[in-house]
This record gives C-alpha cells, sequence and structure tokens, in this order.
C-alpha cells in the first residue's frame, strides 16, 4: 500500500471519528435538557420510541469509534492492512471500501461461513 493510500484512509478515518464524536455530543446534549411534558400517551410512546431508536443509533456509532480507533493505531504501529487471522495483506479495495478492515476477504468469508459453525 502507498503512502499516499494510507494518508487517503487515516484521513478519512479521522473525518469519521469527528463525525462521530460531534453525534455523541449532540446526543448527549438531547438527554441532559429536560423531557418536555406530553399532552397524550400516542405523543409520549412516540419521544419513547425515538429517544429508543436513537440509543440504538448511538451504541452502532459507539462500536464504529472501537473500531475506527484500532484501526488508527494500527496505522501508527505500522500493522494497518494486514490480516489478523492469516497475515497477508488485506487488499487496497477492501480497505477503502470497509478502511476498518482487520480480516482478509479469505477469512472473513471462512468466518462467516455456518459450515465452520457446524458439529
Amino acid at each position: 500500500m502507498s503512502g499516499t493510500d494510507l494518508r487517503t484512509i487515516k484521513a478519512f478515518l479521522l473525518e469519521q471519528k469527528g463525525s462521530i464524536l460531534n453525534k455523541n455530543n449532540e446526543f448527549k446534549s438531547e438527554q441532559s435538557s429536560e423531557r418536555s411534558h406530553f399532552s397524550d400517551e400516542a405523543e409520549a410512546a412516540s419521544e419513547d420510541f425515538s429517544l429508543s431508536i436513537s440509543i440504538h443509533l448511538h451504541e452502532r456509532d459507539r462500536k464504529a469509534l472501537f473500531e475506527i480507533e484500532r484501526a488508527l493505531g494500527k496505522i501508527e504501529a505500522g500493522g494497518y492492512g494486514e490480516c489478523e487471522s492469516c497475515g497477508d495483506d488485506i487488499g487496497l479495495k477492501r480497505l477503502q471500501a470497509r478502511p476498518f478492515a482487520h480480516l482478509c476477504v479469505q477469512c472473513k468469508e471462512e468466518q462467516e461461513d455456518p459450515r465452520n459453525y457446524m458439529n
């Protein structure tokens, strides 16, 4: 992988990290503000449903942030782009599509193969 490719991927990861952190700050701000009084049960149920969705999205972002931090750490350590299972190169196209991938396509397919869960 060229230095340019690595810088591009690192810049993308940092941009995604910033976006997630900004959403996290907005989420915390929304949660700390006072809840309004609802005129009826339907309105309260709608607000609860919206909160549930927000929490789910927040959890997904937290997991993505962990993966981004992991990838950035590998970039700094010099191990970025190496499959954690077989040690081969993950491949630039895969990393461009999924910059925090830690398995090559073959190892990921083996991991997800349902036949590996039988027995």
